[in-house]
């Protein structure tokens, strides 16, 4: 890895919650948690949909199946749907719903009545979305208003039992973002046909002392579909001294504590005056 890399521009990665919406206008609900994983010993799982806006908001619910990429989200194929939905095995209540300015509910999602889960690893997106609401649009004429549909999803995955994720760190190289900070470009590859979840930290150790944490990048999910899968690690540097530079791939969530993967760089000083 080379200190004196390139500038490179960062890909937004989109894990867990992905924001659908083509206009730039913020959503206007929260969703929490970002990601849910249900089991045989688990069979429901919830979510918090609240309203910060001052309007009244009407939404829907329903399923979506999404193919993972490199940097994103696909529509999978109906053969992927049949080979890997979790769809098919869970209910939703409520499918609709009506949030005043401030309000918060309680959304619901659960293994069908009377269903066996199939054995393995499937997983489908809960999407979200809101009726149109009036946006304002200033300009020097007087005000235009505009017709927004927007739309989040989030990850909800069903498996048949304990399972073992597992994933390796591939090609890595130093970037300098737009602001003059240093950026870690890597890609994770899947070892294992089920989705390993959790963060992915730098940690700099210079001689004489401690490591320290200086990136860290939170909701880092490498599914199995995905022949590898690529995110940027923003530091809190703009130049990195003489040691070495340590990033791991860490489990957070079901995963919290196992050490996926780790990759130890030998940083030169710097020679600039």
């Amino acid at each position: 890895m080379r200190q004196n890399a390139k500038p490179g521009g960062s890909a937004l990665a989109l894990l867990g919650a992905v924001l659908l919406a083509a206009a730039p206008a913020r959503a206007e609900i929260s969703l929490s948690p970002l990601r849910q994983v249900i089991t045989p010993a688990e069979p429901v799982a919830t979510y918090q949909i609240s309203n910060p806006s001052r309007r009244i908001i009407e939404g829907r619910v329903s399923w979506v199946d999404l193919r993972a990429t490199e940097t994103a989200y696909e529509t999978a194929t109906p053969s992927e749907r049949a080979r890997s939905s979790a769809a098919p095995y869970l209910t939703i209540w409520p499918a609709t719903f009506r949030l005043e300015p401030g309000a918060r509910m309680t959304l619901v999602v659960r293994v069908k009545q009377g269903v066996s889960i199939p054995k393995g690893e499937r997983r489908s997106h809960l999407l979200i979305e809101t009726a149109a609401t009036r946006t304002p649009l200033r300009r020097t004429s007087g005000s235009l208003e505009l017709d927004i549909d927007l739309g989040v999803t989030t990850p909800v995955i069903l498996r048949s039992g304990p399972v073992t994720p597992a994933a390796h760190l591939g090609d890595t190289k130093l970037l300098r973002a737009a602001d003059g900070r240093l950026e870690v470009e890597t890609h994770l590859h899947p070892d294992a046909p089920v989705t390993a979840y959790g963060r992915l930290l730098a940690r700099m150790e210079t001689p004489g002392s401690a490591p320290k944490v200086i990136g860290r990048l939170d909701n880092v999910a490498v599914y199995p579909e995905a022949a590898r899968r690529r995110f940027i690690v923003p530091l809190d540097v703009s130049q990195l001294p003489g040691g070495t530079l340590d990033l791991a791939f860490e489990g957070s969530a079901e995963a919290e504590g196992v050490a996926f993967a780790n990759r130890r760089f030998e940083i030169a000083p710097s020679t600039a005056p």
